[in-house]
């Protein structure tokens, strides 16, 4: 068996050394490599790494990026498919990901990994946990519920309820060039994506310790956002993640991103006054891979034929009444705010 590593930079120059030299310290008992995707940075990334590259040659690989001056990316688009390079150039039977502002917490989760898989054909994700990096303090482990722990976990249950992030986990790599084309079509690999992609592949099975340390430096750009504006991340995430699910799972996904889907609804007719028309541009924009897409409607919705109309509304009300409290809560919220008539 052997392990690829995959890692993403993008000026980070100063979290180089501790993530690469937390993969460096795990236990391996099996071949191993590390391949890391750098998306054009100009900060003196490329030149840190590269002593790691030329110190371990047989091991560790670097693929740049081009990146065009002054050209405006979207971000989580150009992470993924710097990380989807990479994953094309890995040649492990299993897999790990690695953002580079994060590192590794744990030395011994491969050798675990590697049994796990070796005893268990079915098994395509193996969820550890992972801890948040504040400001260099580490907080507790988040794990799935000790009940879960060292067995298989019900993907519906998992995918309805919890969250582990990518990095907290081991993938088996099941799949081929041609899947990876398909993903690249899609323009998103990234987080829940990559659990969505693994799970079509197999089962879940819950180790339950933090492998991952999962770095917070001050505000995201998700926690800077409005509650609507991450609405509309959130549901754009759930078209992504429908589109890469094959194992019939939209109605779990859908109920896992309920509340998000019910507040865009809410909010369908004063998206682009709240968001501004350069946002919900972006938005759209983004949609463009995911059609049929639900963000994609409900921010065109007033332009939406009304047949099509119809045909969200009845999917939209089964989900406000699977979570009736919180839709009549936003509904009275909303309604003494003026955003509903």
């Amino acid at each position: 068996m052997k392990v690829s590593f995959l890692v993403t930079y993008y000026n980070q120059k100063e979290y180089v050394k501790q993530s690469l030299d937390s993969i460096l310290a795990i236990d391996k008992p099996c071949d191993w490599e590390i391949l890391i995707g750098d998306d054009g940075s100009s900060d003196g990334t490329i030149e840190e790494v590269n002593k790691y590259v030329k110190k371990h040659p047989d091991n560790i690989k670097l693929y740049v990026m081009p990146r065009e001056n002054g050209k405006k990316y979207d971000s989580v688009r150009r992470a993924s498919a710097n990380r989807l390079n990479i994953l094309e150039h890995s040649t492990g039977d299993i897999f790990c990901v690695l953002d580079g502002d994060d590192y590794y917490c744990d030395t011994s989760f491969l050798s675990d990994a590697v049994k796990i898989f070796e005893k268990y054909n079915d098994i395509s994700v193996i969820a550890f946990g992972f801890k948040y990096d504040t400001d260099g303090v580490t907080g507790q482990d988040i794990t799935l519920p000790t009940e879960m722990m060292n067995q298989r976990v019900d993907k519906k249950i998992f995918l309805k309820k919890f969250y582990i992030p990518a990095g907290g986990c081991v993938h088996r790599n099941c799949f081929g060039n041609k899947r990876t084309d398909f993903i690249k079509r899609v323009g998103y690999f990234d987080d829940n994506n990559i659990i969505i992609n693994s799970l079509n592949y197999g089962e879940i099975f819950s180790v339950n310790r933090a492998i991952y340390a999962y770095r917070q430096t001050g505000q995201s750009v998700y926690t800077s956002m409005n509650a609507l504006e991450r609405a509309v991340l959130n549901v754009q995430g759930l078209d992504v993640d429908i589109k890469l699910s094959k194992d019939g799972l939209k109605s779990i996904l859908m109920e896992r991103y309920a509340s998000s889907l019910i507040l865009m609804y809410i909010w369908k007719s004063k998206i682009r006054e709240n968001l501004g028309s350069e946002k919900c541009k972006k938005y759209e924009d983004g949609c463009s891979t995911l059609i049929p897409s639900y963000c994609y409607n409900l921010l065109k919705y007033e332009q939406l034929p009304e047949q099509q109309k119809d045909i969200l509304r009845i999917e939209l009300k089964y989900i406000m009444h699977l979570n009736i409290f919180f839709t009549i809560k936003q509904v009275l919220k909303y309604w003494f705010k003026g955003v509903l008539k």
